[in-house]
């Protein structure tokens, strides 16, 4: 296997694993992105028949520019939803990612055949204009439709059809100019380049845009339970980095790492009850899972987390428990907690309390997002 059919294999794999990370649910997603991938290359089979088709009907110029784009763009994207229906796709950024794995799939593919046909002085140069514009293009206009189609899974009517059918049209759209781009004699190899970065860019903001999304559901479900804005920033700001590297410092990595986890799992449920796919079993499982964490974390070292970042099971109530083994008895120096931590009486130890000087060094109030 030769330099040029690596790189045009590899590469786009690793891009594709980029946005799969980068969706924080690749845990769970990746065998459906496998899966994905493998309907994209198996796809080129399928396609390549309605292509000719169209070519002999209407010219090889018409294919290029109107059908192949049609008939890639629909085919490319007819398994993600039935992919849907798994509970391993959560919300519209896995949707996203799953088109993504599709788009890719069907690159991969098309740059074997088009090295096929190449002789070994320009394989080279052929597969690195791919892997740098045609590649990238396929992977976000499908990413577009994948996560069209998963934002209204779960919901019924025009919206299911609409919006599914508006971003397979923004798909084609997009397919379509590049396509134009790269048969004007005139292009410029630049132009064709940045349009394909710009579209798998587009792939990348969708998921990205989970990001402050789920933080924000997160803000949604503590101002519902009574948090003040000070309190929804230490849960979902960018603080929380803060605190569990003061909380590695004292009470070591083990705890750490399961208290991070504790913040993921509560993102998790903030996602499932707002995304319209989790169900009240699923939503229990991890609430159970976060009453393990904290029992693993331990009752003295979830004192001090509590006591800097809210974290509760919903199920329980987010803040019912915060006061439970705690001394019923405050410092009269101490200035009275308001908000929420009006029901914390607690002293925490070695100073630690919320007014007390270690949140001086802590951001707690950020109105950055978590992630």
């Amino acid at each position: 296997m030769n330099l040029a059919v690596v790189l045009a294999t590899v590469v786009p794999l690793l891009a594709l694993t980029g946005l799969l990370i980068l969706g924080r649910n690749w845990t769970r997603l990746w065998p459906l992105a496998l899966l994905a991938l493998a309907w994209g290359i198996l796809d080129t089979f399928i396609v390549v028949h309605i292509n000719d088709r169209w070519a002999l009907a209407f010219g090889i110029t018409s294919l290029i520019v109107i059908g192949a784009p049609i008939a890639e763009e629909i085919t490319k994207a007819l398994a993600l939803p039935f992919m849907g229906i798994s509970r391993r796709v959560t919300w519209f950024v896995d949707g996203a990612v799953l088109g993504a794995a599709a788009g890719t799939g069907f690159a991969i593919r098309e740059n074997w055949l088009y090295l096929e046909r190449v002789g070994n002085d320009a394989a080279l140069s052929l597969a690195l204009a791919r892997i740098t514009s045609t590649n990238l293009m396929h992977a976000g206009c499908t990413a577009i439709v994948g996560a069209a189609i998963i934002l209204t899974f779960s919901r019924g009517g025009l919206t299911r059809l609409g919006i599914p059918f508006l971003g397979l049209v923004i798909a084609i759209s997009l397919h379509s100019s590049f396509n134009w781009l790269t048969e004007n004699e005139g292009g410029s190899a630049l132009l064709i380049t940045a349009t394909g970065v710009a579209v798998f860019g587009i792939a990348g903001g969708i998921i990205y845009l989970g990001f402050p999304l789920s933080a924000r559901w997160v803000r949604e479900d503590l101002a519902r339970q009574g948090a003040t804005a000070s309190e929804q920033s230490a849960l979902t700001g960018s603080s929380v980095s803060a605190i569990l590297d003061a909380f590695e410092a004292r009470y070591g990595s083990d705890a750490a790492d399961k208290a991070e986890e504790l913040v993921e799992v509560q993102r998790k449920i903030a996602i499932l009850q707002h995304g319209s796919r989790g169900n009240e079993s699923e939503v229990a499982q991890l609430q159970q899972d976060a009453a393990n964490l904290r029992r693993q974390i331990g009752m003295f070292a979830m004192m001090w987390l509590r006591s800097h970042l809210p974290l509760e099971s919903k199920e329980l109530g987010m803040w019912d428990s915060l006061s439970e083994a705690v001394p019923q008895q405050q410092e009269s120096s101490q200035e009275a907690p308001s908000g929420l931590w009006a029901r914390l009486s607690e002293v925490p130890f070695d100073g630690d309390s919320v007014t007390g000087t270690s949140n001086s060094n802590l951001d707690l109030d950020s109105e950055a997002s978590l992630d």
